[in-house]
């Protein structure tokens, strides 16, 4: 393992000399506004944030992109959010300190991760990115067929282009030999990648073949406002052992399911809290009405993140059984709030937390039982330090504006490099991508580049309104706020 808790990539923070060569006529840039081009230079970006995963699912990306942008409005550059829509949920939203977002109506394949035929999006993307004037398109998961198709139409238009890799995936089995090779098409000419965790950006640099230069580590962050420690919460004539989880076969619930018993069986005043839902919630149920454990094992099932804290609060140890991770924040989230943290060994996680904050155990039902036990004897001793005490080390450990000050010298560096014309990224594509995929490849740029054109003839950028800024330096809304407020009386 290399070192532990490295703060970012060097590579992140480099300065970089500005591009000496302007997009020739002929380039894909041409087909953007005017203003487009120059904002480029400026220090205040603009930011497209697309994935297929945003509100109002839940999970750990969505909350990253929400967390993410909000500090990006505090530094000033204007960010919208481009996702597809969820049920009712169509058109344009705001959000908090007006977050627009876009719910665009593109159909849903699997997972909410939407169908591509990397051309239906493009009419509905190019709106987004030329009426809010887009100078770099952020792309979030590798999971989201959105995000791929984001980044696909972004290099065709010209623009500046960021991806980030929240997950771990294998070599061996057919779907991640797709997925990898999916990869390696979409990041062979992005401008640069972000991942979560140095475990993360080996994975990444193996799977899409790139030059480790120009991927970037930036961990997640937490709130530390809103996982705050209550040892008043918790019962502590019994000692309660809390899982907060997706119920799925990768977060390990089998061994949770072998944990559970045995554990159990040893520690008459053992307790389980186990919030999440999934499939695998069944396996729970059986251990539950098997060894008669209902008093003792509670599912509280799917949970809102307003509500995590609140459960949180009510157990002495956070135990986390995941067969691969990134980075895992939920035992951030755990640690945050006073808990002792006892997780597996594998992914990212060895780099999230320190030492004598975490115990870490090989993912077998034996190793995790025997962290369980080390922890659970030093609890009954009292030689555990106070959950004020582990809250006030881990708060400052990850925090949403240092990882926005990360993130935007990345927007700086990615909007410094050249963007590819079409004869370059074909090379590019033929050559990075193998014989047959980069030969499919490229003949799908150059058919997207064709419709582009046919979308410019069809619906002119002159002819297109440009979208009222909700955010960044020119916001109408900041502007009529301090408008308002001028001419407010003063009382005396």
């Amino acid at each position: 393992m290399k070192s532990r808790r490295r703060r970012g990539d060097k590579q992140a923070a480099a300065s970089c000399q500005p591009d000496a060569h302007p997009p020739a006529p002929h380039s894909p840039a041409s087909l953007l506004p005017s203003g487009t081009a120059r904002r480029s230079s400026q220090k205040k970006h603009s930011i497209c944030m697309v994935s297929d995963f945003f509100y109002p699912n839940m999970g750990g990306v969505e909350s990253h992109i929400y967390q993410l942008s909000q500090c990006l409005l505090e530094r000033g550059h204007k960010v919208v959010i481009a996702t597809h829509a969820y049920g009712d949920r169509r058109g344009v939203r705001y959000l908090t300190n007006g977050l627009k977002v876009y719910y665009l109506p593109l159909q849903v394949m699997y997972n909410q991760s939407t169908a591509t035929s990397c051309f239906h999006s493009l009419p509905l993307l190019r709106c987004v990115f030329v009426r809010e004037h887009i100078t770099v398109v952020h792309a979030h998961s590798s999971f989201s067929a959105m995000a791929h198709d984001a980044l696909f139409h972004a290099k065709t238009m010209g623009l500046n282009t960021v991806f980030t890799d929240h997950s771990l995936f294998g070599f061996a089995d057919l779907s991640s030999v797709l997925t990898n090779k999916l990869l390696t098409v979409t990041l062979c000419d992005t401008n640069h990648i972000v991942c979560v965790s140095y475990t993360s950006k080996e994975n990444t640099v193996l799977r899409a073949a790139l030059n480790p230069d120009i991927v970037s580590v930036i961990p997640n962050a937490v709130d530390p406002t809103d996982f705050t420690p209550d040892p008043g919460s918790r019962d502590d004539s019994k000692i309660t052992i809390v899982v907060v989880s997706r119920l799925v076969y990768r977060k390990g619930i089998d061994l949770l399911g072998g944990i559970i018993p045995e554990l159990c069986a040893k520690h008459p005043d053992l307790c389980f809290l186990i919030g999440g839902e999934g499939p695998k919630r069944i396996v729970l149920e059986e251990v539950r009405e098997k060894y008669q454990l209902h008093d003792r094992v509670r599912l509280l099932g799917a949970l809102d993140h307003k509500d995590v804290r609140d459960v949180l609060v009510q157990g002495h140890i956070f135990l986390n059984t995941s067969l691969t991770e990134a980075f895992c924040m939920a035992i951030v989230e755990g640690a945050c709030c006073g808990l002792q943290v006892v997780s597996t060994r594998v992914g990212g996680i060895p780099e999230v937390l320190p030492d004598e904050l975490v115990t870490l155990c090989e993912p077998t039902v034996s190793s995790l039982c025997a962290g369980l036990e080390s922890v659970i004897s030093r609890q009954r001793s009292g030689s555990v330090p106070p959950p004020a005490a582990i809250h006030h080390q881990v708060q400052n450990l990850y925090t949403w504006r240092n990882i926005a000050e990360r993130t935007e010298k990345v927007y700086d560096q990615a909007c410094q490099q050249p963007v590819l014309t079409l004869p370059a990224r074909l090379q590019r594509l033929r050559s990075h991508c193998g014989a047959v995929a980069g030969s499919i490849f490229s003949f799908m740029a150059v058919i997207n580049f064709l419709f582009l054109l046919f979308l410019q003839w069809l619906h002119p950028v002159h002819l297109m309104d440009a979208a009222i800024d909700a955010s960044g330096p020119d916001s109408c809304w900041r502007k009529s706020f301090k408008k308002g407020k001028s001419k407010d009386p003063h009382p005396d």
